[in-house]
């Protein structure tokens, strides 16, 4: 791909550089390639700027205050690089799904995530999703080491997604993820927000920095006749409600699907699981699939691996669940619901 088709603003005898790759890692750099020295909180790319031209950058983005010199190399510098990140990979591979969904929220992003694919798949249609468990699509799966993968990586899935003819797509949006722009430049149909409680304050450091970290997937990504799913039951949902109303936003209240869901025998005794369910329902109904569809699929579900899993059952009734409670709160719910059992 040509350079005047990713970055604007290029003189006249650089526009037509051949680009054949994109990479923020010194490492997987190859000739062509444009390198990007993102400073980040454990590593500072500018200092690999030189390994990366020596393995073939031909172009490197890095801050305004980058140092770094070479007459074969162009250097553009940029206050904002990890938005022209963001903007340079959508470009380069531009190939997405029609339908894009984002989960984001402290707890149940994983099941939200892994029940909407159940659902799709056990419903024939070509579904995949991003996120703490992989990237799954045709009952394979990729793995992958963050939640919300790079940006780059992120692109580059959901072109290799669309070009497997996929065209229904969920990814766990993490607060890191989306803070350090990784969603950006991506054209999400909808937004599902699952709840809100304490976690990662390491990085964000006050629980309102962590929220709005969280929000900027309604603040700053949806585009606009976006649809936002969320439960009314959550203090958060009456600034996700303003949001839909400054942005004109759809927004699903999934309060009432809890009441449907209740009507069929699912052996649901956990709220939590419920909430998760309603939710995956309304992401899929969302993607064009019928509600009667949805629900007679419903008895079909699997548990996904390490929420409440049941793996041990011995001769006098004790039961081992594993859970990945990672939080005060998702602790406490896998506590009220063992109780409840």
């Amino acid at each position: 791909m040509l350079l005047k088709n990713l970055i604007r603003n290029i003189s006249k005898d650089k526009k037509n550089f051949v680009i054949s790759g994109l990479s923020a890692n010194s490492k997987k750099v190859k000739k062509n390639y444009i390198f990007f020295a993102i400073k980040g909180k454990k590593f500072n790319g500018e200092k690999f700027i030189k390994d990366a031209v020596n393995k073939g950058a031909s172009v490197v983005v890095c801050s305004k205050s980058c140092r770094f010199r070479d007459k074969s190399t162009l250097i553009i510098k940029t206050k904002k690089i990890r938005h022209l990140l963001s903007d340079v990979s959508s470009k380069f591979y531009k190939s997405k799904p029609k339908n894009i969904l984002a989960v984001t929220g402290t707890n149940g992003k994983t099941s939200v995530s892994d029940l909407f694919y159940q659902i799709l798949r056990i419903n024939n249609i070509p579904v995949a999703s991003i996120g703490t468990l992989g990237i799954k699509y045709n009952d394979k799966t990729i793995k992958t080491k963050l939640t919300s993968p790079d940006t780059i990586t992120l692109h580059k899935s959901l072109d290799f997604l669309k070009n497997k003819k996929i065209n229904n797509v969920i990814i766990e949006a993490s607060s890191h993820g989306l803070h350090q722009q990784r969603l950006h430049h991506i054209k999400f149909k909808g937004g599902i927000f699952t709840n809100f409680s304490q976690d990662h304050l390491d990085y964000h450091k006050t629980m309102k920095s962590y929220l709005n970290a969280k929000l900027i997937l309604f603040r700053k990504i949806l585009s606009k006749k976006s649809t936002i799913i969320s439960n009314g039951e959550i203090p958060t949902f009456k600034i996700l409600n303003q949001i839909a109303k400054k942005k004109n936003f759809k927004i699903l209240n999934v309060k009432k699907t809890f009441k449907k869901i209740e009507n069929v025998d699912l052996k649901l005794n956990e709220d939590f699981k419920i909430k998760n369910l309603a939710m995956a329902i309304e992401a899929s109904k969302l993607c064009g699939l019928k509600e009667q569809l949805i629900f007679r699929s419903l008895k079909k579900l699997k548990d996904v691996n390490g929420r409440l899993e049941l793996i041990r059952r011995y001769p006098n009734d004790v039961k081992v669940f594993i859970d990945y409670a990672h939080t005060p709160d998702a602790l406490l719910e896998a506590l009220k619901s063992l109780k409840n059992n």
